[in-house]
């Protein structure tokens, strides 16, 4: 077997382990949900940046979800500016967003009422 033939499959060989051992890139976004014309939230990213959006006009909402990175945390995402506040990074109006950080697997969303029971989606 002469050389150029051993390289050839050499680098074959190491392409082939590189892609078998390669992580998916088809992670699904979670949403976007909506609950009763008060919230909407989705994921983007790849699923690493929670997006929470005000539909309503009188509560505060928010997000809960778990992240792979500490899946024992739970973290939770305020939006209280309402439909008219502040856009996010994407021009979303009244939409607050997360950071960038490790993958979302777990997810719900939650309207704040005052002195009575809180409306929240199921995970």
């Amino acid at each position: 077997m002469n050389v150029r033939v051993a390289r050839r499959l050499g680098v074959g060989a190491i392409a082939a382990l590189a892609l078998s051992t390669a992580t998916p890139a088809f992670a699904y976004e979670i949403g976007p949900h909506s609950y009763s014309g008060e919230l909407r939230f989705w994921t983007e990213g790849n699923r690493s940046i929670m997006n929470l959006e005000d539909t309503g006009s009188s509560h505060w909402v928010k997000a809960e979800y778990y992240r792979v990175a500490h899946p024992g945390t739970k973290l939770t995402l305020w939006n209280k500016n309402g439909p008219n506040g502040p856009s996010d990074n994407d021009g979303n109006r009244g939409t607050v967003e997360s950071g960038r950080h490790s993958e979302i697997y777990k997810a719900r969303s939650t309207v704040s009422r005052n002195n009575l029971p809180d409306w929240q989606t199921s995970w």
